[in-house]
């Protein structure tokens, strides 16, 4: 499963708390008295009533002695159970069925239960059609059982672990297709009603179970022997093949990298309207959101691989290798999210790969910040789903790429093709796949997981790097400044330094393993390179203080773009004028990649100084959509600039190719506060887009703006009947005009009216909204209003929270910035005349600004030269018989500074 709108699914909170909530209980893998053996739904679709009739037949087998068994079943009405094909005593309590066997089942011994029912399903099965506010919307009926749904729609074992096979025998209007596991046994119409029947013939966990009605067009495909189908809304045909064309090369390449061939009769895309995730992964039928087709023009910069690629590789991690239970459910997730890093390498380049890595960072980190930092594996919550979140999918990921960096790219694909090979069709836990790395490659892997998986929060390294010219070698300080008192661990983990001296590039892996540490590389000549984790794999934060002359180098002249992307941002931070000079010359540098150009752009908008905004005016037109957009973004940090003003008004009136940076634009005019930013961006917003994006960035700046006349403007854009991407947007504007407009009742009121809303992303948004709000009369609605989704009860009790807790109100952020702006253009002005009057920098200096105080040398006997290209720093307690590797000395108070270390940009709050 996937949330392709990467920063939308969970609302952020602006500091970390704990996970757990009042009330979580512990969730362990439930009882397995019995094994379900197959399963045989039958069902009529009623699309009128949204209701469904059936009978599920389940073929059990006794673990144990059984006089009763219980199906999971929620709010359905049963109206007989058979047991063998006699009558059986039941009872319904709404969430379970008991049936009463005839006589005791005996181990070893299987009967068929055959519970006849009905339905009008709240969760797990989903009608939608036409209706006055969404005269447009196709009639489709769909399924989505993760986490625990699949007994909302048939009486089913709900666990994970209870897989076996099945088939789906569906009866709906005859205009209509369906799409369900397996294949297609038989197809028939009669009476204006049309029945297909489904067989699956290997087994599958219940949440993998799948229905898809509707009228679709369809396209054939093979990848080898595997035969491919794609299902989507008529007359989508090309957008349909930008998201999936290049399925076929994604299974050669995934076949590959686990060594087990598609495990499945064939694979099947179908795309759906209004689905409430980006994407599932039922077995051999993947249910995706259609709101990543697409056309040409946002193909440019936009592309849904990321998406298709995560789901495809659950056919192997998620269904063929199952997760046990939830908590371990980053076996799942994790490795999907893994699987899109690899395809983006293997596929598009390293760049691209490495890029997208860093947005996974980013999407964990800022969960950490802003919500919360546990365990990946934990068991304490209200529902299954309380845990889908970025530690679950982005961190889980992150670890299999620290497990791979580690152990070299040979041993990490000897690891996972056992892993693969010796749990197929099984259930797997944590320690399984430990334990399938460990035969694979011999390595003990279990402290690894202990740090990474078992307990939360990651290293944050602060690295400290100095030449030392008179003893002719490099120093890095590197510390551990994360917290450890709320169980995050000290991590014992390599770091790689890259160190280009008389133009040869040296590789040294350091061990960290304390809370500090030195070390000293030998380096004859002062060096024009110090890459510190060179392509950024380490699962964490890093700070490199370091001078000012070696990010340049590195931004000019760094083999590698991540290298490139972090000297962007660290001279962003700098903002003298040579760091203005270097990113202006990167940013119009078409050779680079655009990550880095990017990165460039957003670094001189953090700047602000007069050269800055000339610098980004010359990439105004930038040929590559993504520079582009950052470009524009950069620009809306120049408040009330007249020129700045009128290009961006020129470019939302003439257009661009891209969508994206239309969108981008219409967010900046509204922060640059122009006379008429509410003709402008009311303009805007009615202009078609994919994803609504431009009117989505037309909401952002009139939120921006802070004009009290534009609250009534965004507030009519929640009206049910706008489109989804645009009402949540909106909805966030209300709430951030509300104060100044003097709207607060009415901003609650609205509030409190979507939080019933049907669409589920307009209800999401509504408690990001309150928090912006900060208005604790939302607080009843919250706790009382009745919420179908886990994953909006997880976020009403969190917002719940923070009202309660008095989070700060998004105008005192808004005044706090204007505040440290003003104070930042200060700064940046003396910094520039600074500049003018002293160029020279020393290159060794703290911060750059200065030489560092020498330190005592180490021994001679713990100094180092390379071997070769590559040396491998140890600590002073380690010995190295040779003496021809790098050496470390652990200070002495290490102790000390366990407990004394800041956290850094991804710390846990105090």
């Amino acid at each position: 499963m996937r949330c392709c709108h990467r920063h939308s699914s969970e609302p952020a909170l602006p500091q970390s708390r704990a996970f757990g909530l009042p009330g979580a209980a512990e969730h362990y893998a439930a009882e397995r008295p019995i094994r379900a053996e197959h399963v045989r739904i039958e069902l009529e679709l009623d699309f009128e009533q949204g209701s469904i009739t059936g009978v599920c037949t389940t073929r059990v087998s006794a673990v144990r002695s059984l006089s009763t068994l219980t199906f999971d079943a929620v709010d359905l009405e049963v109206s007989s159970v058979l047991v063998d094909g006699r009558t059986a005593r039941f009872s319904n309590s709404g969430t379970h069925v008991r049936v009463d066997l005839p006589s005791p089942l005996e181990p070893g011994h299987a009967v068929e239960v055959a519970v006849h029912y009905a339905a009008r399903p709240r969760r797990g099965l989903y009608f939608w059609g036409p209706e006055a506010a969404y005269p447009d919307r196709p009639r489709q009926a769909w399924t989505q059982n993760q986490d625990t749904d699949a007994r909302c729609w048939f009486p089913c074992l709900d666990t994970p672990a209870q897989k076996s096979t099945s088939e789906l025998i569906a009866t709906f209007p005859e205009g209509l297709t369906a799409l369900s596991n397996g294949v297609l046994v038989s197809d028939g119409v009669q009476d204006g009603r049309r029945t297909q029947h489904f067989r699956m013939e290997q087994p599958h966990a219940p949440y993998l179970v799948t229905l898809a009605v509707g009228d679709f067009e369809e396209l054939t495909d093979t990848s080898g022997t595997v035969p491919l189908r794609y299902l989507f809304p008529r007359g989508r045909r090309e957008d349909a093949l930008r998201c999936v064309r290049r399925t076929p090369e994604m299974i050669r390449v995934f076949q590959e990298a686990t060594g087990e061939p598609y495990p499945w009769s064939g694979y099947a895309q179908v795309f759906l309207t209004e689905f409430i995730f980006g994407g599932m992964e039922n077995t051999t039928a993947t249910s995706l959101t259609d709101s990543v087709l697409h056309d040409a023009r946002a193909h440019a910069d936009y592309n849904a691989e990321p998406l298709i690629s995560h789901e495809l590789a659950h056919q192997w991690f998620g269904d063929l290798l199952t997760c046990r239970d939830w908590p371990h459910g980053w076996l799942n997730e994790g490795f999907a999210t893994w699987f899109e890093v690899l395809w983006k390498e293997r596929a598009d380049s390293q760049d691209e790969a490495d890029q997208h890595r860093l947005s996974d960072l980013e999407a964990y980190l800022g969960e950490v910040k802003e919500r919360y930092a546990r365990p990946i594996v934990s068991r304490r919550f209200h529902a299954p789903l309380d845990v889908f979140d970025r530690h679950l999918y982005e961190k889980g990921g992150l670890v299999l790429h620290e497990l791979r960096r580690r152990l070299g790219d040979d041993l990490f694909f000897r690891g996972l093709r056992h892993y693969v090979s010796r749990h197929r069709h099984g259930s797997v836990e944590t320690v399984d796949l430990a334990r399938a790395f460990e035969q694979a490659t011999g390595h003990n892997l279990d402290a690894f997981f202990d740090q990474y998986v078992f307990a939360p929060g990651h290293p944050e390294l602060k690295v400290e790097v100095r030449y030392e010219a008179e003893d002719r070698r490099l120093r890095l300080k590197v510390r551990q400044t994360q917290r450890t008192d709320a169980g995050t661990p000290l991590f014992r983990l390599p770091l790689d330094v890259r160190v280009t001296a008389d133009g040869q590039d040296t590789l040294h892996r350091l061990d960290v393993t304390d809370a500090e540490h030195f070390f000293h590389l030998p380096c004859a000549a002062a060096p024009s390179q110090v890459r510190v984790d060179p392509r950024r794999d380490v699962l964490g934060t890093l700070d490199v203080d370091k001078s000012v002359g070696l990010w340049l180098e590195e931004l000019r002249a760094a083999p590698e773009s991540r290298a490139r992307t972090e000297a962007a941002h660290a001279l962003g931070r700098d903002g003298g004028f040579r760091a203005v000079e270097a990113l202006g010359a990167a940013l119009t540098d078409p050779r680079l990649f655009w990550g880095t150009r990017a990165a460039s752009a957003r670094a001189l908008g953090r700047i602000r100084t007069p050269e800055a905004r000339a610098r980004l005016l010359r990439a105004l037109r930038a040929e590559h959509p993504r520079v582009r957009r950052a470009v524009v973004a950069a620009l809306g940090e120049f408040r009330r600039d007249a020129e700045v003003i009128a290009l961006l008004r020129a470019l939302l009136q003439s257009g661009d190719t891209s969508y994206f940076v239309e969108a981008e634009a219409a967010r900046s005019y509204g922060k640059l506060r122009a006379a008429d930013a509410l003709t402008v961006l009311e303009t805007a917003s009615t202009r078609a887009s994919f994803q609504d994006v431009i009117a989505v960035g037309a909401m952002d700046g009139l939120a921006e703006s802070q004009d009290p006349a534009a609250f009534t403007l965004v507030e009519a854009r929640t009206a049910y009947g706008q489109p989804a991407f645009l009402r949540r947007a909106a909805t966030q504007a209300v709430a951030k005009l509300a104060e100044v407009a003097g709207r607060q009742r009415e901003a609650v009121d609205l509030l409190t009216e979507l939080l019933r809303d049907s669409m589920f992303r307009v209800q999401m948004g509504v408690f990001e909204a309150a928090r912006t709000l900060g208005d604790r009369r939302l607080v009843p609605a919250l706790e009382g209003t009745p919420l179908s989704d886990a994953r909006a009860r997880r976020a009403a009790r969190e917002t719940v929270r923070a009202l309660r807790e008095g989070e700060p109100q998004a105008r005192e952020l808004a005044a706090l910035r204007e505040e440290v702006d003003a104070l930042k253009d200060v700064t940046r002005a003396l910094r520039e005349r600074l500049e003018v009057l002293s160029p020279a920098r020393d290159m060794a200096g703290p911060k750059a600004h200065g030489r560092a105080k020498k330190q005592a040398p180490a021994p001679r006997s713990q100094q180092a030269t390379p071997r070769g290209k590559q040396a491998s720093p140890r600590t002073s307690k380690q010995s190295s018989p040779r003496g021809k590797q790098a050496s470390s000395r652990t200070s002495e108070q290490a102790s000390a500074r366990k407990k004394a270390g800041k956290p850094g940009a991804g710390g846990r709050r105090r």
